[in-house]
């Protein structure tokens, strides 16, 4: 099991990487809202765990198990994103709600809500 922490690293360095082809310890401080140094801790567990490609002062890069991880937590935030939608969570402030819980929601949980998203088109 992936603690909550490591998740959200995994998906911020994912989200940051699809955008800028690799993240920094400074981008990823500056979205996590927390100090380079602690970024770049967190950088050398990803690392010795085996999810990221990281070299101090240098780039980092998700290797093939962090990327399965970002993978899946980017389509459950996806749902999530589209699940605020639909119950009509104010437009500016979903991205902020969901960071708030998909790391707190369970596969079961994801799906179902996917569930309900794929009924609820079918009866629009």
């Amino acid at each position: 099991m992936i603690p909550i922490s490591s998740k959200r690293y995994i998906l911020e360095i994912y989200l940051l990487q699809e955008a800028h082809g690799h993240a920094t310890i400074s981008g990823i401080a500056k979205v996590l809202r927390v100090t380079d140094s602690a970024a770049s801790k967190m950088a050398g567990k990803l690392k010795t765990d085996g999810y990221i490609h990281f070299q101090p002062y240098g780039t980092v890069t998700l290797k093939k198990a962090g990327l399965e991880i970002a993978k899946k937590l980017f389509q459950d935030h996806q749902v999530l994103m589209e699940f605020y939608q639909i119950i009509g969570v104010e437009e500016k402030l979903i991205k902020k709600k969901v960071r708030e819980v998909e790391m707190h929601i369970g596969t079961e949980v994801v799906f179902k809500i996917k569930s309900f998203i794929e009924d609820h088109k079918k009866n629009a």
